[in-house]
């Protein structure tokens, strides 16, 4: 094995490394596969040796190697996967496997060893003859039909079948058959192999505890093989990828076309995906879109007077209202101003009943400036009401709790003079139905009645005697006991087991989560496609909402008493942001990276809690974070390991000396003012997009020109060529990272609605 080139850390290099992952050139094995003959002379010198010779011995033996078919448990991972859907202009295709040694484990041709016997062909629809719908298919066929045909217009590789084991003949294999000119366009060039195979071992980082990440192609520790396609899917429509054997073929790797019509060719594993080139539905492009919105980032309707026209109406929008139609009273139409719990900033304070809302009329806000009212907290105290109606937690939290508050607030009521220190058990309760029945009565009678009266019959005493039991007290006394702190705490204490649940029911986050989207966003203007929107959430509006839930059930002034208690013991809504993203962005990565930061004590920035995250129909995100972030990074899902290039067209050049594989600042290639990665790339069969990299081959190669950059920025010595494993460093795609910063914070209400852009 050679040794290593180069060496980087995958994903963002901000954030802690969680795999230190080492590219090799190869792992050429010491002798390829085949058969082999062993042969051993003797020679005996010396003045007393006759002329007769030790025969020699010849053994032969046989390197036995995957050759027409390989297992599945080789196949570690595959990009694109199969039958996905996406824009892949930017990607060069490749396979990941689990034996390290396979693409070096046989030779090309006797005289080409060394070099990689496989390669990654991708062909579109309509190119090879027996797949026309790139769907991935091949033919079936045995080893002996494969390399004994009689058809002279099908080239074959230069495999004779006395060389294969004999109980391989009649085993199957799977073929395509290559039409001559696109076998010239697309087969690597002898030059090309070597930097389209390469080693990738991946070890631990230190400390080795983190938690690794969930990729599609999963970032194992372990020794891993990688085949690189040569093509960018940039066609639209399908295409099928086929892993090739080039044994046999040694003589037409110079990008001749062959002398017959057809080159049949093993496939030894398939797919196909589906390409659909979109410039604008990258990552990077659709989120630099969102950002450079020129209605802002703020949750909040346009208005569409000219700039500076201030009114009335375009403060409301500003504040994030939207108007909304409204009834009076009296039956007559008018509108009103409606903001949601999502702002644009932070939500003045408004009085508020200090036991809380118990209507909706109680929660209109007249606005005497306008005459026009706020019916935000109005609705959000009927939302309230209707979700403890028809959401089934809230609605057996809710029915529990009142049930349990009535039996025991009752039974309190019974005992005035008993202290409510804990909740009564089983057997208090019990004894109290009793004594309740008459049974202290019945005592009495039978301990005070002579045993000769009871004898002669005598009339014993009635069970309950007239005013024996005595008349439950006015609601009011049980409201003064309440006013005692020793006589609330234990009324609570007694409540607790049905008090705990409607406290989960009633969460804020969880209230929140239940609302409709209609109530969140009340104007579909105020998110339009492909628009991201941050928000600060109103925790006067949580409370409104809470207030109508806890209003559901209360059918007596009992009721009411206890439900003051109840409310003291929820905790005030916390101060949410949040945002909403509307995006193709969510439909392509619905696991998209959201990472809320806000500075510490220290000045180092540390994660914010993402206290709720939910797709919402195909292509809304719904994030809420506890806190307020200084900025919020977005990072493209980790998906393990690509090979492309990156936005502009261009390669980001990574650094081949300490750090390795970190980003050369302002390091593009090839660099600004020339022309981009399309200068490297050629048409299959003079077709009119340039798919086909040329990478050490033909007029204008890729890896040449690449090393002379380097070598200006450092990275390589003035003689050292540029290793296949250093050009696989140079075209990782890392995930893309983008983050949003407040333009211009201000202590009590930060700018969300103004981010920058890193």
């Amino acid at each position: 094995m050679t040794q290593p080139d180069a060496a980087g850390t995958a994903g963002d290099e901000t954030e802690t490394p969680r795999f230190d992952i080492f590219f090799h050139d190869d792992h050429v094995a010491p002798a390829p596969g085949g058969l082999y003959r062993l042969t051993l002379e003797h020679e005996v010198s010396g003045d007393k040796v006759g002329s007769d010779k030790l025969p020699p011995v010849q053994q032969d033996f046989e390197i036995r190697t995957p050759q027409f078919t390989i297992d599945a448990s080789f196949v570690h991972a595959l990009h694109p996967a199969p039958a996905e859907v996406g824009s892949f202009e930017r990607i060069l295709p490749h396979l990941t496997l689990n034996r390290l040694i396979l693409p070096w484990e046989r030779a090309v041709s006797p005289d080409l060893t060394g070099l990689p016997w496989i390669a990654l062909l991708l062909f579109a629809e309509e190119e090879l003859p027996g797949d026309p719908k790139a769907q991935g298919r091949a033919d079936t066929r045995t080893v002996r039909e494969f390399l004994t045909t009689t058809d002279s217009d099908v080239l074959l590789p230069r495999v004779d079948l006395d060389d294969v084991p004999p109980e391989l003949w009649d085993s199957t294999c799977t073929t395509i058959d290559v039409p001559a000119a696109l076998f010239a366009d697309l087969v690597p060039r002898r030059a090309d192999l070597p930097f389209l195979c390469h080693v990738r071992r991946v070890g631990p980082h230190q400390p080795s505890d983190a938690a690794a990440p969930a990729f599609a192609e999963p970032l194992e520790i372990g020794d891993y093989s990688v085949v690189v396609a040569n093509r960018f899917p940039r066609t639209a429509g399908r295409y099928a990828a086929h892993l090739v054997s080039l044994e046999g073929f040694g003589g037409h790797l110079d990008g001749q076309q062959p002398g017959r019509p057809v080159v049949r060719m093993v496939s030894l594993w398939s797919w196909s995906f589906e390409a659909r080139p979109d410039p604008t539905g990258h990552f990077d492009a659709l989120i630099r879109h969102m950002a450079e919105d020129p209605a802002g980032l703020g949750l909040r309707l346009s208005p569409s007077q000219p700039a500076g026209a201030r009114t009335a109406a375009t403060d409301r929008l500003g504040l994030g209202y939207a108007p909304v139609d409204y009834v009076l009273p009296s039956g007559e139409h008018t509108f009103g101003w409606y903001r949601g719990p999502f702002t644009p900033v932070v939500a003045p304070a408004v009085p508020r009943p200090a036991e809380g809302y118990g209507q909706a009329d109680e929660a209109l806000v007249y606005l005497t400036d306008t005459g026009v009212f706020d019916v935000s907290y109005a609705a959000a105290f009927t939302l309230g009401r209707s979700l403890a109606l028809s959401d089934d937690t809230l609605a057996a939290a809710l029915s529990a709790f009142r049930s349990r508050a009535r039996h025991i607030s009752g039974r309190a009521l019974m005992r005035t003079r008993t202290p409510l220190t804990a909740a009564p058990g089983r057997a208090h309760e019990r004894f109290h139905e009793l004594m309740a029945g008459g049974l202290g009565h019945r005592l009495h009678a039978a301990a005070t009645t002579p045993a000769a009266e009871a004898r002669t019959g005598g009339a014993t005493a009635p069970r309950i005697r007239a005013g024996g039991v005595p008349r439950p007290p006015a609601v009011e006394a049980l409201l003064d006991r309440l006013r005692d702190d020793r006589a609330r705490q234990g009324l609570r204490a007694a409540l607790s087991a049905r008090l705990a649940p409607l406290i989960s029911a009633v969460d804020q986050v969880k209230l929140l989560a239940a609302t409709p989207v209609s109530h969140l966003v009340p104007d579909a203007r105020m998110l339009p496609p492909e628009s991201l929107r941050f928000f600060h959430v109103d925790p006067q509006w949580c409370t409104a909402l809470r207030d109508g839930v806890l209003s559901t059930g209360i059918g007596t002034s009992l009721d009411a008493a206890v439900d003051r208690l109840a409310r003291e013991a929820l905790d005030d809504p916390q101060p949410l942001t949040g945002l909403l993203m509307r995006s193709a962005l969510v439909r392509n990565w619905p696991d998209v990276v959201v990472e809320p930061r806000v500075t510490g004590a220290d000045g180092e920035p540390r994660p914010l809690t993402v206290a709720h995250r939910v797709v919402i129909g195909p292509d809304l995100l719904l994030c809420l974070f506890d806190g307020v972030p200084g900025e919020v990074r977005f990072r493209e899902p980790h998906e393990g390991i690509h090979f492309g290039v990156d936005e502009g067209e261009r390669i980001g050049l990574r650094r081949l000396t300490e750090p390795v594989g970190e980003s050369l600042e302002g390091g593009t290639f090839p660099p600004e003012g020339e022309e981009g990665i399309t200068r490297f790339l050629r048409a299959v069969d003079g077709g009119e997009v340039r798919e086909i990299l040329d990478l050490a081959a033909g007029p204008d190669p890729l890896v040449p020109a690449m090393a002379v950059a380097l070598r200006a920025a450092g990275q390589l010595g003035p003689d050292d060529p540029l290793s296949p494993a250093a050009f696989a460093v140079e075209l990782v795609n890392a995930p893309q990272c983008i983050t949003f910063s407040p333009a211009a914070p201000a202590a009590s209400a930060p700018a969300l609605d103004q981010p920058g852009r890193q």
